[in-house]
């Protein structure tokens, strides 16, 4: 629920009464989430329960006493929908604590709902579990959910696990579970991959210095907006409900691309930062790329010196605490020249599934800024 999925989700469920009883859980307390006013009733402390799931296991394998309050409504029979919206969502972790924090969560949670019969699982997975995709693929919408498989990151490689250990279940013991599998997700309040590009722009904004890109202006780094990500995973778990697994299904029919409209790229990205900011942006040429390719981690690291210090600066400025949830420190593992590229139309016609946000655009990341202005974490 603390996380960033999670708390927009129950704030959509919430505000469309789309069900009677509601539980939110998760190991850090809503006082510690940094929520926004606008999430207080969403997530009021009367519908939260402090577990952390990934943990509720006994080393025989067998569930918990804790596994079983957390799946024990408060009135109703039993939850129809259950969403994974947990995990390791940091980069450049050691593989464990993907192993750990992601994959035995998923199992854990898998299990007891396939225990329970419940109706509808949604796994939150990622669109980086697909092998990057040719200029054809491209060219031709992107990534299916039949693309061939090849996970670029260590978080990508667990959440394919993952999907693997629920198809294994749905298989064994009719688990009934659908994977969304996403872009990169923004919206108000994001601290992923779009905020940490706007940290950085506004820390060359600041020093009156060009932002150039590695790689190219082609290279996808699709986005997806997060009220749409709310409304594909209700849809999502409505299809779940209707649709079993059987022998003759496989994950891939089980799961659905979540991207906007926009096949945003590194030259979208330049060019919004450019019109929002008092910035020129640009690209490296080939040879500081190919040279970048070769030597990333030196690379990181020098950059990581260049911007740190004024961020800090801008802080201190604007009186702002360095404890903010806001930084422009890039990690190696989101530099690498892999293209996002995701198909939607799956999604699309069998879920009946419409975007309220087409693409990132001007208006969108104006939206994120004000809303980091607003939690007082904008320099």
């Amino acid at each position: 629920m603390a996380g960033y999925v999670g708390r927009f989700l129950a704030l959509h469920i919430h505000q469309n009464n789309l069900a009677s009883e509601v539980r939110l859980v998760d190991k850090v307390l809503p006082q510690l989430a940094r929520l926004a006013p606008e999430f207080s009733e969403a997530c009021s402390q009367d519908k939260f329960m402090q577990a952390d799931a990934s943990r509720e296991q006994t080393p025989g394998g067998g569930k918990t006493e804790s596994l079983s309050r957390i799946f024990t409504p408060k009135t109703a029979q039993e939850y129809t929908y259950v969403f994974n919206c947990g995990g390791e969502t940091r980069y450049s972790q050691d593989e464990s604590v993907y192993s750990a924090r992601s994959l035995a969560l998923s199992l854990n949670l898998a299990r007891e709902c396939a225990r329970r019969k419940t109706p509808a699982l949604i796994e939150f997975s990622t669109g980086m579990v697909y092998k990057p995709p040719s200029s054809s693929t491209i060219s031709a919408g992107g990534c299916s959910e039949t693309s061939t498989y090849k996970p670029w990151l260590k978080i990508a490689k667990y959440k394919l696990q993952a999907e693997e250990g629920l198809e294994k279940l749905a298989q064994e013991q009719d688990l009934h579970y659908a994977t969304l599998r996403l872009a990169h997700v923004y919206g108000p309040y994001d601290v992923g991959f779009l905020a940490r590009g706007l940290c950085l722009a506004r820390v060359y904004e600041s020093r009156g210095k060009e932002l150039k890109w590695l790689w190219g202006k082609d290279l996808r780094v699709n986005t997806v907006h997060i009220s749409d990500v709310c409304t594909a995973a209700w849809a999502a778990a409505s299809w779940c409900a209707q649709h079993a697994p059987s022998r003759a299904t496989t994950a891939a029919d089980r799961a659905f691309n979540i991207v906007d409209a926009g096949d945003t790229s590194q030259g979208t990205l330049a060019t919004l930062f450019s019109n929002i900011f008092e910035l020129k942006t640009g690209f490296q040429n080939t040879f500081i790329s190919s040279f970048a390719k070769l030597n990333l981690d030196s690379v990181v690291e020098d950059v990581n010196e260049e911007i740190l210090q004024p961020w800090a600066d801008l802080l201190k400025e604007k009186g702002i605490a360095e404890s903010g949830p806001l930084s422009p420190f890039m990690e190696k593992e989101l530099l690498k020249d892999c293209d996002l590229c995701l198909n939607r139309a799956k999604a699309a016609k069998e879920l009946g599934w419409s975007l309220q946000v087409e693409r990132l655009g001007v208006e969108q990341v104006r939206e994120v800024v004000e809303s980091y202005k607003k939690r007082g974490w904008w320099p």
